[in-house]
């Protein structure tokens, strides 16, 4: 009776350890400093985009404009994005959680007006490694967290 009892206890103590565990895990989810990654201001602190998760999906939207006015609009984009402001669009979607990373997304870049593939690793709890690519070519930078 008591075996059974001891081993009883060990597996309810193991599924709740377990789920802890999995509640621990870090995510993107928060917002992300992204820099601007070319020209004179490369480095500088481009804008705050929000990451979150709905229905197992991750989406990012522009929450800050720290090197453009807070009503700029977008000038390269085509279709429906086109002269839509940038503050709160909508540019990155569909990206799936896998061990370690997040994948199958897409990257809109608003200074060119151009999509792209896009891959997340969360290298450590405050920083982002974000990778674009088109075809085979790829390039990457980092993130930085600031909530």
């Amino acid at each position: 009776m008591k075996k059974t009892f001891v081993f009883v206890m060990a597996v309810v103590m193991l599924f709740i350890f377990s789920g802890l565990s999995k509640a621990a895990e870090p995510t993107i989810a928060g917002i992300w400093s992204m820099p601007v990654v070319k020209g004179k201001d490369k480095g500088k602190e481009r804008f705050h985009v929000e990451i979150f998760e709905k229905d197992g999906i991750y989406y990012g939207k522009i929450v800050k404009l720290t090197t453009l006015p807070a009503n700029a609009v977008c000038k390269k984009c085509k279709k429906e994005r086109q002269d839509k402001p940038l503050m709160g669009m909508l540019i990155l979607s569909n990206l799936k959680r896998e061990v370690g990373r997040y994948v199958e997304g897409r990257i809109f870049d608003v200074e060119e007006g151009k999509e792209y593939k896009c891959n997340m690793t969360l290298m450590s709890p405050d920083r982002l490694k974000v990778t674009a690519c088109v075809m085979f070519i790829c390039e990457s930078h980092y993130w930085t967290k600031v909530k």
